[in-house]
């Protein structure tokens, strides 16, 4: 992503310079990357644009060995933000980019530290780098040049601007440290002695809830983005030729395209605290900074569990509802108590699935019925499959619905894959025999029944 901006804003600046260039020196003006030679050239007649079929004078145009691109350029502004070079981090660690005798001066423990903490600023500004052009190459191109729908490329980048605002914020703060570490006659060199406190704040409080919230939404929502993007994409030429010459001009990662993209900002807040860890392995222990660390690593611990929470809660609301589209309407359970259970029933907001699977239920004949578990926030539900459709369970006139409340669960003598689930009920006890295809199975059905029942106690 680095040399995409360095790359842009150089060629920026040649074409706002050609101008004043003149006869052969203007003509040997070129932008060169990833293979190819672009120059600017005024074409004989009428040319679109590859990307978005619109026309495009000769000042837009640039010619490459196998295609006119126009050029679409990011804001200088933008760019010269997110230019590593100009940021200072364009070298590989901080031992290379600070002066050989300065880093000279301090032992290999200091060294290792600023190492890692020039990878977290480093890998950071990629982050936002990666966010940007989500945001101005390619949401911007598909709103603006493709003239696609809000609510489509929407749902391809959700929540993308509060996430930017963000990680910009976060950047800033250590920019801001590193800025007041430098040596004022040789602004090449530095040295951060306390980043913890930074950490901390951002990763606390109402910043931690905001990174659960946002986080949670983009991670929740990538199958469905992906997904999105790639029917949009199949259904829309012009957006087939935007998305495969935009990382041709804007060298984007290289052959990456907007499904990678996604994918990468979902690991971001995976690699925080493999970061943190390696800082704290360099930090003296007992010091303010080791314990502000320490505390940073555990909230953003605690930050990637909600947000791996949320992420299955709401993949387990897309299984039930991929469910309840195949259940018939019509279908229905009589309970023990009388009522009737429906299928809107299982709509209810109040009612999340927990876990869901194919068991077996034997009859009193001893047959085994294939039948679908889904195991509710207060009942266990049994389906079955008919003509391709689900409808609740007919089995020995037994109710396919069974409220969690008293419900006991206890293992089938001399057979390991089987259980008894026993209903309490006030109205008159139940008892179900269900088989599984494997022991492991068997287990895991029972531990997650079990913990269901503790919760509506």
């Amino acid at each position: 992503v680095s040399r995409t901006f360095s790359f842009l804003k150089n060629r920026m600046s040649s074409t706002r310079n050609k101008t004043k260039v003149k006869g052969k020196e203007g003509k040997e003006k070129s932008g060169a990357g990833n293979g190819h030679q672009f120059v600017p050239v005024s074409p004989s007649g009428p040319a679109l644009c590859v990307a978005c079929d619109k026309s495009v004078s000769g000042k837009e145009l640039l010619q490459c060995s196998c295609k006119y691109y126009a050029v679409n350029a990011l804001d200088a502004p933008l760019l010269s933000d997110l230019s590593a070079d100009l940021l200072g981090l364009d070298a590989e660690s901080w031992s290379l980019a600070v002066s050989p005798e300065f880093c000279r001066q301090h032992d290999r423990h200091s060294i290792k530290r600023q190492d890692v903490i020039y990878e977290l600023m480093q890998t950071e500004l990629h982050h936002i780098q990666t966010l940007t052009v989500m945001s101005e190459v390619f949401r911007r191109g598909m709103l603006e040049e493709l003239q696609l729908d809000w609510d489509s490329v929407a749902r391809i980048f959700p929540c993308l601007d509060p996430l930017l605002l963000f990680h910009r914020n976060l950047f800033g703060a250590l920019q801001e440290r590193r800025q007041a570490a430098t040596q004022p006659e040789k602004p090449r060199n530095y040295l951060i002695h306390q980043i913890g406190d930074i950490l901390l704040q951002q990763f606390s409080d109402e910043n931690a809830e905001k990174m659960k919230q946002l986080y949670g939404e983009f991670c929740s929502h990538h199958i469905e983005a992906v997904n999105v993007f790639k029917e949009l994409q199949q259904q829309n030429k012009k957006l087939q030729n935007f998305v495969r010459v935009r990382p041709v001009i804007h060298l984007v990662l290289l052959k990456s395209h907007v499904p990678e993209f996604i994918l990468l900002v979902t690991q971001r807040i995976t690699k925080y605290p493999v970061l943190l860890e390696r800082i704290l392995q360099y930090t003296q222990e007992g010091s303010q900074e080791h314990s502000d660390l320490s505390n940073a690593l555990v909230q953003i611990r605690d930050v990637i569990a909600a947000v791996d929470l949320t992420v299955n809660k709401y993949e387990r609301c897309q299984e039930l509802q991929e469910v309840l589209a195949r259940l018939e309407n019509k279908s229905f359970a009589k309970l023990k108590n009388g009522k009737m259970f429906r299928k809107q029933d299982l709509h209810s907001k109040h009612r999340d699935l927990h876990y869901k699977g194919l068991v077996y239920w034997k009859t009193a004949t001893g047959r085994l019925k294939d039948t679908l578990a889904l195991l509710l926030t207060d009942v266990l539900v049994f389906l079955q499959e008919k003509d391709q459709r689900f409808v609740f369970a007919a089995v020995d006139q037994k109710p396919p619905v069974i409220p969690l409340q008293k419900l006991i669960v206890r293992e089938v003598a001399n057979e390991e894959r089987g259980m008894f689930l026993i209903s309490a009920s006030s109205v008159g006890p139940e008892m179900y025999e269900v088989h599984t295809t494997t022991k492991e199975e068997r287990n895991a059905w029972m531990k997650h029944i079990r913990q269901a029942v503790e919760r509506c106690v």
